[in-house]
């Protein structure tokens, strides 16, 4: 994934047919997580805590829902990987597009995190039989490394 132009409000990457596939891969694997992992809080009123909890189970549950509906737009939009004449796709995404983007590649890599335990490393679990979960992990952080850079202005390569 490399960047090819960039504007005030979008950005135009190049992708290769493998980069393509993979991303859409990672993307059909959200949601991974089901929520929030642990209390709001270790103390004040427990019904309100319960509440408040509950509320906010809803609402991640909402927001991973219009992810998902989003993400089926996304991938299944007619010209959104454009041909590219020299091989390869053109996409272009909004800032908008940019930012969500990155919440959910983010969602599933943590997502596969917690699943996998919250590992300090992930090299035993490759080799234990979770190559997938790391493997998708990993394109996750490269997929992102690219949006921040050119969100971060490191301009056409």
């Amino acid at each position: 994934m490399r960047l090819v132009e960039a504007k005030d409000d979008w950005f135009l990457f190049h992708v290769t047919k493998r980069e393509r596939a993979l991303l859409t891969q990672v993307l059909k694997q959200f949601p991974v997580g089901s929520g929030p992992r642990g209390p709001l809080s270790k103390s004040g009123d427990p019904a309100k805590l319960a509440d408040n909890e509950a509320f906010l189970a809803e609402v991640l549950a909402e927001q991973r829902a219009e992810h998902r509906r989003q993400l089926d737009l996304f991938l299944g939009e007619q010209g959104r990987f454009a041909d590219d004449p020299k091989g390869g796709y053109r996409v272009r995404f909004a800032n908008t597009q940019m930012d969500w983007l990155l919440r959910v590649l983010n969602e599933i890599r943590v997502g596969l995190w917690r699943k996998l335990g919250e590992p300090q490393d992930l090299a035993p679990l490759a080799l234990a039989g979770q190559l997938d979960a790391v493997v998708t992990m990993e394109l996750c952080a490269l997929f992102q490394t690219r949006l921040l850079a050119a969100l971060n202005g490191e301009g056409p390569q």
